[in-house]
């Protein structure tokens, strides 16, 4: 695509839309003179001219409740921020103008859907790209780097933990996250989607999960301050456990409810020739035991960059122009598809990759509904 501007349309405008949104818009202030050509032109939502105020601080975009008027504005790119149901449906109304496509997760409302998806795409022949952002957390990368060295030996076991407390208050209303019809699951659709796709990104594909969840909150109010109560049929809270095709174990477990502990985030990984933790207290700084010198070092290490991933430093926003790591991550993870995009090269975290992650996510629920029996991988 070589200079050419990249015209962006982004599905959807709601907390992690505006996100998106806010990010392409900071482009030029973030990457200055090496940024690429990129204009937002276009935002579907389900209502329209309520945000005057946000909509000129995009630079005005072409705000349309109306699709055809969306894919009309002669797009390069669309961003998917809808919920997860309407995924599948979105994207296979624009890839008749095949733009590529970045889509936040988990890619569909279940895994046939992420499998009609990927489909649609290769069909199409656009890249596509996912929001697994934590893979742009420079400490998540710093234990892949080290992990790709082969400097653990041999992995035998790790566990990842994702906590918020988003939902502990019961009397927070309804939304699609708390309805399986829109979100396809809860607390593990919603977050353990990140530590799923995680293991991949770390470890490589599962062999086996088992998995159990629980919903605490039964009912919750209809809409804001009615009386009015109607049922929550997605789990608040699940563990998992599982093993690796490379032999490895490991425990996965994943809340909204988790009092006072508002954003927390753990991985422990334990081999033959030391360990490695990432904590999100802790973002820029991953902590790797070296067993033969019996030495911890914590940071950036000397490790090349692993095989297939762009290095950090040339998709980050520095530190000067920082926006806090979950604003980071997101922008980082948006430019790093937009050169992508701009060098005619797939993505590392594709619909593929969404997909398999979406598999384990259905084994996940499939074990769950049958007490934790084992799933094996991959499914039919």
């Amino acid at each position: 695509m070589g200079d050419k501007q990249i015209r962006v349309g982004v599905i959807g405008l709601g907390f992690i839309g505006k996100v998106h949104a806010q990010a392409y818009s900071a482009l030029p202030q973030l990457y200055g003179r090496d940024a690429l050509n990129v204009k937002l032109s276009a935002v579907l939502r389900t209502h329209s001219g309520d945000e005057p105020d946000l909509l000129s601080s995009l630079g005005n975009p072409l705000e349309t409740t109306e699709m055809d008027e969306f894919i009309a504005q002669d797009l390069n790119l669309v961003d998917v921020c809808s919920p997860n149901a309407l995924h599948l449906e979105q994207i296979g109304y624009v890839l008749d103008k095949k733009p590529h496509i970045y889509c936040e997760k988990p890619l569909g409302l279940n895994l046939d859907h992420a499998r009609k998806i990927v489909d649609l795409a290769e069909k199409a022949g656009v890249l596509t790209h996912t929001a697994f952002t934590y893979r742009y957390y420079p400490a998540v990368r710093q234990a892949k780097s080290i992990l790709a060295a082969g400097a653990l030996g041999e992995i035998f076991n790790f566990r990842i933990h994702y906590f918020h407390n988003s939902y502990m208050d019961p009397l927070r209303p309804m939304s699609w996250r708390l309805r399986k019809a829109a979100s396809g699951g809860g607390a593990l659709a919603d977050l353990g989607i990140h530590i799923i796709d995680m293991v991949r990104f770390l470890f490589g594909d599962a062999a086996w999960i088992r998995c159990n969840t629980g919903t605490f909150i039964k009912e919750r109010p209809v809409k804001a301050g009615s009386s009015q109560m109607v049922p929550v049929d997605v789990d608040d809270w699940a563990h998992c456990m599982l093993r690796l095709q490379n032999g490895a174990f490991g425990a996965l477990e994943v809340t909204r409810l988790s009092g006072g502990i508002g954003d927390s985030m753990r991985v422990e990984i334990f081999g033959s020739q030391g360990s490695v933790v990432f904590d999100l207290s802790q973002p820029d700084k991953a902590s790797y035991y070296d067993q033969r010198r019996k030495q911890v070092l914590i940071g950036e290490q000397d490790f090349p960059t692993p095989e297939g991933e762009r290095p950090l430093n040339q998709i980050m926003p520095a530190h000067k122009m920082t926006m806090g790591y979950f604003r980071d991550a997101h922008t980082a993870s948006i430019y790093d598809f937009l050169l992508n995009i701009q060098e005619g090269k797939d993505s590392s975290a594709n619909f593929y990759h969404a997909t398999k992650a979406q598999e384990i996510l259905e084994a996940a629920y499939l074990s769950a509904d049958q007490d934790g029996k084992k799933i094996i991988l991959p499914l039919p």
